[in-house]
């Protein structure tokens, strides 16, 4: 999915379009007789399109809107965004018009945004921040893909265990779903497959997060020192 077809941005654009009472505020026209964009007046680095405040924003047509911004893109002061997996080469680089499945989302001060992919994101921003981005992605998912597949998973009747990092895994399965319990927590989510509650382990402790909850509520985890 697009970053412009998240329902964050939908709903923030008909605001603003409805707000300006469905014409292009510089020719006037409605919805019926052109396209209507949303314009941001300015851009603030690191925002999300649907991050500002209406009143920031105002509507115009797809030609208009075009005038606003120039003709030529420029090539350098964007600023990277965020980025979205599409999970196949379903999307297109808006600057170079190649067929994407990673798309980055930048920012120039006064053309806007765009969804740019990886070599045009890493161009047009001077950095190598979506190469990293992606690199990191792709480790992640292998790693994942490792440990869900690991021979250390350990099975006994309907409980499937194993030690990951300094915690005790152990999923069981009961009435058709998948219960886990990460160091004697258990997660009241039920899970349609093992290697779901598989991934669910692996990505509460990789991302840190049950180290951040364990700590937050004073639960020890570290070994105690002989």
């Amino acid at each position: 999915m697009s970053l412009y077809k998240k329902i964050e941005w939908k709903e923030f654009r008909q605001n603003v379009i409805e707000s300006d009472d469905f014409k292009c505020t510089s020719c006037n026209r409605t919805a019926k007789e052109v396209v209507l964009q949303v314009h941001h007046k300015f851009y603030i680095k690191g925002k999300l399109p649907w991050e500002y405040g209406t009143e920031n924003c105002i509507t115009l047509c797809k030609g208009c809107h075009a005038s606003e911004h120039g003709i030529i893109k420029p090539k350098i002061g964007w600023d990277y965004v965020g980025e979205e997996d599409l999970e196949d080469l379903i999307g297109n680089c808006e600057n170079c018009g190649t067929s994407i499945r990673y798309v980055f989302l930048i920012s120039h001060w006064k053309w806007g945004f765009q969804e740019v992919g990886t070599l045009c994101c890493d161009h047009l921003t001077g950095t190598e921040i979506a190469s990293n981005q992606r690199e990191s992605k792709q480790r992640y998912k292998s790693r994942k893909s490792r440990f869900v597949s690991s021979k250390r998973w350990k099975i006994e009747g309907n409980k499937t265990e194993i030690k990951q990092s300094l915690f005790d895994i152990q999923i069981e399965n009961r009435d058709n779903y998948s219960y886990l319990t990460i160091h004697k927590l258990k997660s009241k989510t039920k899970y349609k497959t093992i290697n779901d509650a598989k991934e669910a382990a692996f990505d509460v402790i990789e991302s840190g997060k049950l180290y951040e909850y364990l700590d937050k509520h004073k639960i020890n985890y570290r070994k105690k020192k002989k």
